[in-house]
């Protein structure tokens, strides 16, 4: 049973985004947390959607916070109900910091990293809480977890049943020491993988009847209703009776209120039994009705001065009608666009409109992207639309402040993100992504277009691709009689010069450095050169993996790519090479540890003519920069750009966990980083 331990009370759903047709004249904003119980209030009452939670924990009160370790919890486990593991890490981080020793903290970051795939991590920290003598059924049942997902993906037979046993060793112990249902149906299940049917079986009938107990006492208004019916069913599984499994299934998902990330949970479960009993593991799939994941983009409104109509202005509520319709009818519930006039500001309408979660990603700051993509015919409500729709998005992503709007390359690496972070959603979330083009069916006006996106999109995405076509729409329209604009004049004095510019490309950066070099005694440098950059120049020569471009400054290396996945490749490689060398045995004879960070954005290629060659510059690289120096010793550390690109990429050679929002050193920001590791 994948409930994890996570019992909270219900939370109140947040505020219902106002649209237009609702009845709401503004979104309730959280007053400052000037009080522990205010900060507690704001997280029952905000903490029921993903877009309250956030802005909750963007505008808390770090001091207020720190005087009660109950409102990092609680904060957290809204974030887990919510499906969001990255942000719950991110609270417990923060929380950690100030109840560094808080068990029930360590507890929810070690089960938030074991839901972002980061289980050796997890693993860590539990283990630390069973040195120090924690032996209660939460910590049994999280490290017993992380041995289940470590069997599942160990490289050996030998490996696979040393964390089987583990797993099953420590799902036991959980259920001897609580007696609770969680672990038992835990241990149970994993006693029926491992062939200890008879085990298997009577734990199982035990849970049945603690169920049955439970169900009985708490009644149909329980907050335990779901985990109570879902856990009867599992215990029916293990059992091998499917139809009794099938009943209380489809009671749990119709009966109580689960999330979506529960319930997709438990279909994981359910398919993770039926296949150990040799079913299809898809056989009671139809008990788990899951929301869609919209991945958008589409036509904007058309300019006053285009000469061929495309999407005019007057369409808009033909158009709104058409994607709210495809909405339901695809079931979607979340929804990742960007956010120009036209059919990104529908689409993130009608997610909003439904109570839905919208994530927005912007190619450059907001202030220029209304100018060019926003404000484009004489209407004051764009700007105003644009502005509102801010406010409610669950997340915003600008991905270059400094951005050239003149550039197709910002809008294809937007566009890219884009679909990179809803595949990276969708994959956390077990749900499917419904993508969806407004589209006229011809070439688009320049690169990062509406027809360049359906090509990659093929490739990505495994779903339909379901386009509406804004072609039969505007014909449709005109057959009706629609009026097109007078087309309006642009005078040389309305025309922006554009010079001559160097058109950016879509390249991964690395950058490495040694940690502590500053210390090191001048006379070493001549043997660094030789051992260190001299097992890196091997790497160069005999990896398939080969930069466009390598430089060294000091003790850094600096390499571009073609893609993530060949940056990806080299940065394994060469941490490879150096955790396997001992380097106190070299003519060094000291410790050598590095950091690696990876990055990947539009960049200037431009031929340097003191160097004779070319190089690679722009903000993207100094941002690349920024990631080396907060990624831990010895790691690889990317950014969430540099994951969303190798989603799309689909590469198999490496992994992207989750390490946490890092504060860039230079007064960068913040960015949300991802830990690479090989895929074994």
């Amino acid at each position: 049973m994948e409930n994890d331990l996570l019992h909270l009370d219900d939370l109140r759903h947040g505020p219902r985004h106002p649209v237009k047709g609702s009845d709401d004249s503004s979104t309730p904003q959280p007053s400052a947390d000037t009080t522990a119980a205010d900060a507690l209030a704001q997280i029952r009452e905000q903490g029921g959607t993903l877009a309250g939670l956030r802005m909750v924990w963007e505008k808390r009160c770090r001091s207020v916070w720190a005087e009660d370790v109950d409102i990092y919890r609680q904060a957290v486990g809204a974030a887990q109900k919510l499906g969001e593991a990255f942000l719950s890490y991110d609270i417990s981080r923060e929380g950690l910091r100030v109840f560094q020793d808080d068990v029930r903290l360590l507890q929810l970051q070690a089960l938030a990293l074991a839901r972002t795939g980061a289980t050796q991590r997890a693993s860590t920290i539990l283990v630390g809480l069973r040195k120090k003598g924690q032996d209660d059924e939460e910590t049994f049942g999280i490290l017993a977890r992380t041995h289940k997902d470590l069997w599942m993906i160990a490289a050996t037979e030998k490996d696979r049943e040393h964390h089987l046993q583990l797993s099953l060793d420590n799902y036991l112990k959980g259920y001897e020491c609580s007696g609770g249902y969680y672990t038992g149906i835990n241990a149970a299940s994993m006693a029926l993988v491992a062939g200890q049917t008879e085990t298997a079986r009577r734990i199982a009938n035990e849970v049945s009847v603690l169920c049955e107990e439970g169900l009985s006492k708490e009644g149909p208004n329980s907050p335990e209703l779901y985990w109570l019916l879902a856990t009867a069913a599992e215990a029916s599984l293990v059992s091998g009776d499917l139809e009794s499994a099938r009943v209380n299934y489809t009671r749990a998902t119709t009966e109580s209120n689960p999330g979506a990330a529960e319930i997709s949970r438990t279909r994981s479960q359910a398919r993770f039994l039926l296949k150990s009993l040799g079913e299809d593991d898809r056989a009671l799939d139809s008990c788990f009705i899951l929301p869609r994941i919209g991945l958008f983009t589409g036509h904007m409104l058309d300019r006053p001065d285009r000469t061929n109509a495309r999407f005019p202005a007057a369409l808009e509520e033909t158009v709104r009608a058409e994607i709210e319709t495809l909405i339901e009818r695809q079931d979607i519930s979340i929804g990742f666009s960007s956010l120009a006039c036209g059919g990104d500001m529908l689409f993130v309408e009608s997610i909003l409109k439904r109570g839905g979660e919208v994530h927005i990603f912007l190619p450059y700051d907001i202030k220029t992207f209304i100018e060019s993509s926003v404000q484009l015919i004489p209407r004051n409500d764009l700007t105003e639309r644009f502005q509102y729709l801010l406010d409610n998005a669950a997340s915003i992503r600008i991905l270059n402040e400094e951005g050239d709007p003149n550039d197709d390359a910002a809008f294809d690496y937007c566009n890219r993100v884009l679909a990179g972070a809803a595949i990276l959603k969708s994959q956390f979330l077990g749900m499917d992504i419904a993508p969806i083009l407004l589209w006229d069916g011809k070439p688009g006006d320049g690169g990062g277009g509406t027809e360049s996106v359906r090509h990659y999109w093929e490739h990505a995405i495994s779903g339909k691709i379901e386009i509406l076509p804004m072609d039969r729409i505007l014909a449709d329209a005109l057959a009706r009689g629609l009026s097109l604009p007078k087309l309006e004049s642009t005078t040389k004095s309305q025309i922006k010069a554009i010079s001559k510019r160097t058109p950016q490309e879509i390249r991964a950066m690395l950058f490495t450095d040694v940690v502590q070099f500053s210390k090191w005694p001048e006379n070493s440098i001549p043997n660094f050169i030789h051992e260190f950059f001299g097992r890196v120049a091997v790497i160069n020569e005999y990896c398939d993996a080969k930069p466009l471009y390598l430089n060294t400054w000091g003790d850094a290396i600096c390499a571009v790519f073609e893609n993530v996945e060949m940056a990806g490749r080299f940065a394994l490689a060469l941490q490879s090479i150096l955790r396997e060398t001992d380097w106190k045995t070299t003519d060094l004879k000291r410790d050598l540890r590095i950091r690696i960070g990876l990055h990947a954005g539009p960049v200037y290629r431009c031929h340097d003519p003191l160097l004779g060659r070319d190089t690679y510059n722009g903000a993207h690289v100094n941002r690349a920069a920024r990631i080396e120096p907060v990624a831990d010793e010895g790691q690889i550390f990317a950014s969430d750009a540099f994951a969303a690109l190798a989603a799309i990429a689909k590469t198999n050679e490496f992994l992207c966990d989750y390490a946490g929002n890092r504060e860039l050193p230079k007064g960068a920001g913040t960015l949300s980083t991802f830990l690479i590791r090989p895929n074994h």
